[in-house]
């Protein structure tokens, strides 16, 4: 059997991904899985460190302001579609499934074209452009959330929720995750995380906040990306508080369990791994998110008592001392944003999109 999956461009994209792909591994590892994505984008790395043969078209992200650029991109992506058209032609794919992003759109849309059958995955609360325009002709739509915004076909939907790697499902304990990770077994750890590439209004923020907190008060866990890592040591070597710094952290399972309150942007990803492992949080949206997706992400959060928001305007060193300060005070607040993260949880999403994978496919072949 040969199912293909495409999407990427984010790790809000390759994510479910891997974790699907995990899941389908785990039901038939003799099932051959292919993953078509932009070459040399982050959807490449990630299939080549998990094992999973890959396949590059042209495409790039669909300019929002009318300019002649935007002839280009969709030379681009016709040749996308061609190409995927022969991939799809050479290795005979059961199913398609999309995960979101721009990146997917190419192979889905020539799945569609060639009459195979595609199953849209949506991570966020309101729909994205690439999965609006393919919903119509989809087979099936998974949804992350029950109230998901957008125009798309109801009677093709079903909420499934946003699937995490595997190892968020059996995340190791508060005080194992502590010790994995060289940390005070007694003061309060905060994790702040702004993506893969970081986020640098969040970064400045708690460049000013850890000068505000004593090495009892709390310990930091601070994942930078690449970009201000440097400037972010050398302000970590002065601060009276114990941080850790990261460019990136490969094993975000034991950071977040070692944490008792973490920031972050509000991608799909990084929402959902937080209500896996019912992590009270301080949400930033990314301004600039396609459609404001961030900030419908994290108004869910925040509706179900699970976060704090700030925009990212408002996001300054005071406000985040305040919030600590506030927040690492009262236990009773941090158990209570808990249970509204993992209120929002959805432990089987994984195992619910790969019931539908499969059951088209054997569909097909009876």
């Amino acid at each position: 059997m040969q199912i293909m999956i495409t999407g990427g461009g984010t790790g809000g994209h390759t994510s479910p991904a891997v974790a699907i792909i995990e899941e389908l591994q785990k039901r038939d590892p003799r099932l051959m899985i292919h993953w078509v994505g932009r070459k040399g984008g982050i959807e490449q790395q990630v299939a080549e460190r998990i094992g999973v043969p890959f396949r590059g078209v042209p495409v790039e992200g669909w300019p929002r302001k009318r300019s002649p650029r935007q002839a280009w991109v969709a030379a681009k992506l016709a040749l996308g579609v061609a190409r995927s058209m022969m991939y799809i032609k050479t290795l005979r794919p059961q199913v398609v499934v999309g995960v979101g992003g721009y990146v997917s759109l190419p192979l889905c849309y020539a799945a569609q074209r060639l009459g195979v059958p595609t199953i849209l995955h949506e991570q966020n609360k309101r729909l994205g452009m690439a999965n609006r325009l393919l919903a119509p002709r989809a087979t099936r739509l998974l949804l992350s959330y029950p109230d998901t915004l957008g125009d798309y076909p109801k009677e093709k939907s079903r909420v499934v929720g946003n699937p995490v790697r595997a190892g968020f499902a059996h995340a190791p304990d508060k005080a194992s995750a502590r010790a994995a990770m060289g940390l005070d077994p007694n003061a309060p750890v905060v994790l702040v995380s702004g993506g893969s590439q970081g986020a640098h209004t969040i970064n400045a923020a708690v460049t000013e906040a850890i000068m505000q907190f004593g090495r009892e008060e709390v310990q930091f866990l601070w994942m930078t990306g690449q970009a201000d890592a440097q400037s972010a040591r050398a302000v970590a070597a002065d601060a009276p508080c114990k941080t850790d710094v990261f460019p990136f952290i490969n094993d975000m399972v034991i950071a977040c369990a070692a944490a008792d309150f973490i920031v972050s942007r509000a991608g799909a990803s990084s929402t959902a791994e937080i209500a896996m492992l019912g992590k009270p949080s301080l949400l930033v949206p990314y301004p600039f998110a396609t459609d404001n997706h961030q900030e419908q992400n994290a108004r869910a959060f925040e509706k179900a008592g699970a976060a704090i928001v700030e925009l990212d305007k408002e996001c300054t060193g005071a406000r985040l001392v305040e919030v600590l300060k506030s927040v690492l005070a009262d236990p009773g607040r941090l158990q209570e944003m808990g249970r509204g993260a993992a209120s929002l949880a959805r432990p089987g999403a994984a195992e619910a999109i790969v019931e539908e994978i499969l059951l088209l496919a054997f569909e097909l072949r009876t």
